[in-house]
């Protein structure tokens, strides 16, 4: 662990003796321990494990988490984090029959701390228990806060954290002065480490042992699994990411208060179709500072109207046909705040939506 330097503000000071005390507690299993309420017989309450999902934008959390659920025969509740009013990936997440709550409009680790402590104690007060909590963190959150929050809930222990890395765009994180302290940050706090999209570099050889040892040098002593891995195995996976906190090095402290004040998070809505050429081409000539837009969108091709699922990470993205198609445009946009080549997407985007 690094030394405190001794010209620290008392507020970093603060945080770095909440998460050195959060730290003392990671790595064991779920305790039970009495209940404060009097009676003739003390009682004890099962702590509910909670696993933090955490990842930059567009890493593969949903994708992950649903696999995760499909897979697990355990009783899982999703509490699903956005930034944003409108929440994609609790729909996305709730459409596979889970238990999904939401919290939008807002980063859990700051913002919505507040909401998240308490929808913790709900759970874990449940007469009826559920066997684990996952949270999904958004794209911009620091997974500490998050794993803080935990710490201060009633009735539940954090059991690891598990960052989500996108093998496509980790390069152009790191390179990014925006991002990368942030994407630093995430896989600092991680106990292990999942790769995503790494069908490119499977192709090339020792391209993804590269990748690897990169993450693992940012990250000493975690493991870095690889997605399509995970799962091969039935139910292998589902035990090595809900028990993360087990399976590799603790986190070290927290080096700087979090604040996403720099990134724009805008919703574009529509209830007519939008012509599907002029959209395609502008995904085509997406710019770097826009780091996600996700969500749906009503296209029109040869005066045919069909609702279709966008996602995109980086320069990458994908257009799937919805299954359910009533419904107009929703779209969530993040990107660098005060950017021109950011504020002209979004006005290109909004004038095709109308």
């Amino acid at each position: 662990m690094q030394p405190v330097a001794l010209n620290m503000s008392s507020e970093v000071e603060r945080l770095l003796a909440a998460w050195d005390a959060l730290l003392l507690t990671l790595g064991g299993p779920p305790v039970d321990r009495p209940s404060t309420v009097a009676s003739e017989q003390p009682t004890l309450i099962s702590q509910t494990p909670v696993t933090v999902l955490s990842g930059f934008l567009g890493a593969g959390k949903t994708t992950l988490l649903g696999q995760l659920i499909e897979q697990s025969s355990s009783k899982i509740v999703a509490i699903v984090n956005d930034i944003a009013a409108v929440n994609v990936d609790a729909a996305l997440i709730r459409a596979r029959n889970a238990e999904t709550i939401e919290l939008e409009n807002g980063c859990a680790c700051c913002v919505l701390g507040s909401d998240l402590r308490e929808t913790l104690c709900e759970i874990g007060s449940r007469e009826l228990p559920v066997d684990a909590i996952v949270i999904e963190a958004s794209g911009i959150a620091d997974p500490m806060g998050i794993a803080q929050t935990v710490a201060n809930a009633d009735n539940v222990t954090l059991d690891g954290i598990v960052t989500v890395v996108d093998a496509l765009t980790f390069s152009q994180r790191r390179s990014d002065v925006m991002t990368r302290e942030l994407f630093e940050r995430q896989l600092a706090a991680a106990h292990l480490i999942v790769l995503t999209k790494t069908s490119a570099q499977s192709d090339q050889t020792g391209a993804l042992d590269l990748l690897q040892e990169a993450i693992s040098e940012l990250a000493p002593g975690r493991p870095v699994l690889v997605s399509d891995k995970l799962f091969t195995e039935g139910e292998t996976g589902v035990d090595v990411l809900l028990g993360a906190a087990m399976q590799g090095a603790r986190p070290g402290p927290a080096a700087a208060h979090h604040v996403y004040d720099g990134f724009a998070i805008a919703t574009v809505e529509s209830t007519a179709p939008v012509a599907a050429q002029p959209f395609f081409a502008l995904l085509d000539s997406l710019p770097a500072v826009v780091y996600r837009l996700k969500g749906w969108i009503c296209l029109q091709q040869a005066g045919i109207a069909t609702r279709f699922e966008v996602q995109t990470a980086g320069p990458h993205w994908r257009v799937v046909e919805c299954a359910q198609q009533e419904g107009g445009s929703q779209l969530v946009v993040i990107g660098r705040r005060g950017d021109a080549a950011f504020d002209s997407f979004l006005h290109n985007l909004r004038g095709l939506t109308g």
